[in-house]
């Protein structure tokens, strides 16, 4: 049995799947670029953990950390999301072109006063050739992110600050409208030549391949807007991480000599106490 989410229909065979796809291809296609999609309901949200990639800086392209400010990676590309949409390196160009300085950091989505995290003004969206383990994951390769680049300084949301400098997991999400996007099918059809040279061609750029038991068909997203915001969110799913964090690791001289430091705390601590009593 195979399911279509996009038809909410199950078929028996991948014949009829493959046949049911390419008969309402136009209207799938329709369908998913005229809404606006968070990435969170799409099971495409990153986790927004900081992440240490001082040693991964020399693999970092078109980017230069500063600690200053926060590097929210928004989304990433090459991740076969739960919609079958992957993304595409090159899908944030034109958008981050057209949308600097009109997009707002928020919380859960919401564009309302007390859920701003950084006004639009402050932020600044770049897009960042990185590993995939320079945000947390096993892939192999790089992948393309979507990153606001924002001032410690700009954050008026205390909740959300406090949240990004503990270390704890929150997630980023972005809204987003598709531009250009295009049907693959794992089809030997001859009727389905284009669709079949999609899915052979960009198969090999999907990172999460080992997470699903077959790949029959998925839609390849081309072009993207980043609509109005991205926000940081409670819950939400993803194969990708990231804020990133250039820190340097303290070396082992320095860890013994805190070790020292607060053992000799601990002695002065007992000694004072013993003579109190």
């Amino acid at each position: 049995m195979f399911n279509c989410k996009e038809l909410n229909k199950t078929f028996d065979n991948k014949i009829d799947l493959f046949k049911a796809l390419k008969d309402n291809k136009e209207e799938i296609l329709s369908f998913k670029m005229a809404n606006t999609l968070k990435s969170c309901d799409k099971g495409a949200s990153v986790k927004s953990k900081l992440i240490n990639v001082t040693k991964h800086l020399e693999t970092l392209k078109n980017i230069e950390l500063n600690d200053d400010f926060y590097y929210i990676v928004v989304n990433t590309t090459k991740i076969l999301d739960s919609h079958m949409d992957v993304h595409l390196n090159g899908i944030w160009s034109k958008t981050v072109q057209e949308q600097q300085g009109k997009n707002y950091l928020v919380a859960d989505h919401k564009l309302e006063i007390d859920k701003v995290i950084t006004r639009k003004e402050y932020v600044e969206m770049i897009v960042a050739e990185i590993p995939f383990r320079s945000i947390g994951k096993d892939y192999e390769g790089d992948t393309q992110a979507l990153i606001y680049k924002i001032p410690k300084d700009k954050v008026i949301n205390e909740a959300a600050k406090e949240w990004l400098n503990s270390g704890d997991e929150i997630e980023a999400s972005v809204r987003m409208q598709y531009v250009k996007i295009e049907l693959a099918l794992n089809s030997d059809n001859v009727n389905d030549k284009l669709e079949k040279l999609n899915f052979d061609t960009y198969i090999k750029e999907i990172a999460n391949k080992e997470e699903f038991e077959e790949i029959n068909y998925f839609f390849i997203i081309q072009e993207a807007k980043n609509v109005k915001e991205s926000s940081l969110v409670v819950f939400g799913s993803n194969n990708a991480t990231g804020q990133l964090e250039n820190k340097l690791e303290p070396s082992n001289d320095t860890l013994a000599i805190k070790e020292a430091a607060d053992n000799i705390t601990a002695i002065n601590e007992m000694y004072n106490f013993l003579n109190f009593k």
